[in-house]
């Protein structure tokens, strides 16, 4: 024990100090309001909200995404903030580049000894019908796939999705993917079935087909099996229906009623009875899921302040004699700011399932979206798994505008830009399996711990490219790439 402390004290300090930033309330570091021409007890009423911009956006969506309404008063001291998140409410939607929130006041015009104040928002819509076309591994996992590469592994995205369709956010998407996978998914996103769209559904349905499995893991990494014959090695079908109630804007709360059917040739039981447990063949049943969220972050994509909460309950196999699991997951965010382009971030998953929860339906470290930095290589599978990541972020380049003037596209001419400073600690955990001997499966059950430093670029359409270098307790050490943020 004493030997372990001397080698990770430095992580366990860093995991340490990533638990009690997580605790913290609000942000460490606060801009001063610069606004002090008005009293702090200077009431405003909100009496006209001006949009433009909005070519193809209903205004109701916008007004519904708002901290306050026409008609509205609000102190004075309260408006700067209430514009700035309503600003920052619209930018998470996903449907807008730029939104732009100035407000005037009218003192010559008083209503009821109130102080009038206009407010007009205009916004820069996104382009919001695009072609589907993508090269990745099965996994989620680029780097995974670049230290071991093999085109068998990777899937091929073909298809289209339409964004804020008629213009009341709702998402429709048709792709199909082929490769290692093949599934044809179709859905149908952000119904709204009231005024207020607090209450929303959403629809989908997917088919897959595959010649061959990750059949299990073998010294922590994901071992294959091709099957030749006509017979599919795996099918599968899924359809779900989603109910959203959104009683406040940071606040959602899910509810998903889904089918599905998974069956296995008789081979892929053979060689792992543990893939559906008992050497079954097939998995089929009703599945209900609630998910509660309460997302306060700065951004969907590349948050710097706020915080994420995330908690699901999910019951596998309602009127089903092959299947009965229940998991719970819960997953948590903290971002600071530190002070003046010094930021930290933090998270915080577990998850935990049933005993009875078969291989094909286990969750992995390594597998997405469960990627944690300093195990990209590997696939580490268990019922239940926990992880904990931090990183102090340093803003290298301020966040630019650049214009393309030769760009004829309004849409793709104008680009933001920031690049960061990354240096991150993780930390994580899996249960151990019964048969983690038998394939020399020895991250299960041991401490997972990592260090890293890197860089990461941040631009338009919620696009971030990082590299960077990390180092594990076990060894490992690797230089990695990632287009998304690690969270």
């Amino acid at each position: 024990m004493t030997v372990f402390l001397k080698k990770y004290s430095a992580l366990l300090a860093i995991v340490m100090a990533t638990v009690i930033l997580m605790a913290r309330g609000g942000e460490v570091y606060a801009q001063p309001d610069s606004m002090t021409m008005y009293g702090n007890d200077t009431i405003c009423l909100i009496t006209d909200i001006n949009i433009t911009g909005n070519k193809k956006t209903k205004p109701k969506i916008i007004l519904c995404e708002l901290e306050f309404n026409p008609g509205d008063t609000i102190s004075f001291n309260r408006l700067p903030a209430a514009i700035e998140k309503s600003k920052i409410n619209l930018q998470k939607t996903s449907i807008f580049n730029y939104v732009t929130i100035t407000y005037a006041f009218d003192d010559d015009s008083l209503h009821v000894g109130l102080n009038c104040t206009k407010i007009d928002i205009n916004v820069e819509e996104c382009w919001y019908t695009w072609p589907l076309f993508d090269i990745t591994p099965h996994t989620g996992n680029l780097n995974q796939w670049f230290a071991h590469p093999d085109f068998d592994l990777i899937d091929y995205y073909i298809g289209i999705k339409k964004y804020n369709f008629l213009g009341r956010r709702q998402v429709i998407g048709l792709f199909f993917r082929r490769g290692f996978n093949n599934i044809t998914q179709i859905s149908y996103e952000n119904i709204a079935i009231d005024r207020k769209h607090k209450h929303l559904m959403s629809l989908f349905a997917s088919v897959q087909k595959q010649n061959s499995v990750m059949i299990n893991t073998e010294d922590d990494k994901a071992k294959y099996y091709d099957f030749e014959g006509k017979e599919k090695a795996m099918r599968g079908y899924n359809y779900s229906i989603t109910y959203k109630y959104r009683p406040t804007i940071d606040i959602t709360n899910n509810f998903s009623v889904g089918y599905m059917s998974s069956t296995i040739r008789d081979s892929v039981a053979i060689v792992n009875p543990l893939y559906f447990g008992d050497g079954r063949t097939k998995l089929e049943g009703v599945t209900l899921k609630y998910e509660f969220r309460l997302d306060k972050r700065s951004s969907s994509y590349y948050p710097l302040q706020g915080s994420l909460l995330s908690a699901t309950i999910q019951k596998y196999g309602i009127f089903s004699n092959s299947i009965d699991i229940l998991k719970v997951t819960l997953d948590a965010r903290k971002y600071l700011q530190l002070a003046p382009r010094q930021f930290f971030a933090s998270q915080l998953y577990g998850s935990i399932s049933s005993n009875s929860t078969p291989f094909y339906l286990m969750e992995a470290i390594g597998f997405k979206p469960n990627i944690v930095p300093g195990y990209e290589h590997n696939m580490i599978k268990g019922r239940s798994l926990s992880y904990i990541k931090s990183s102090y972020k340093f803003e290298l380049i301020r966040q630019h505008i650049l214009h393309l003037k030769w760009l004829p596209a309004k849409k793709f001419n104008k680009i933001h830009y920031a690049v960061y400073l990354n240096a991150f600690a993780n930390a994580g955990y899996t249960t151990p399996q019964d048969d983690d001997a038998i394939y020399n499966n020895n991250m299960s059950g041991s401490f997972l711990g990592a260090l890293g430093i890197g860089i990461d670029f941040v631009t338009y359409y919620e696009r971030v490219f990082s590299a960077f270098v990390t180092r594990n307790v076990q060894g490992g050490m690797y230089i990695g790439v990632g287009f998304l943020s690690s969270f």
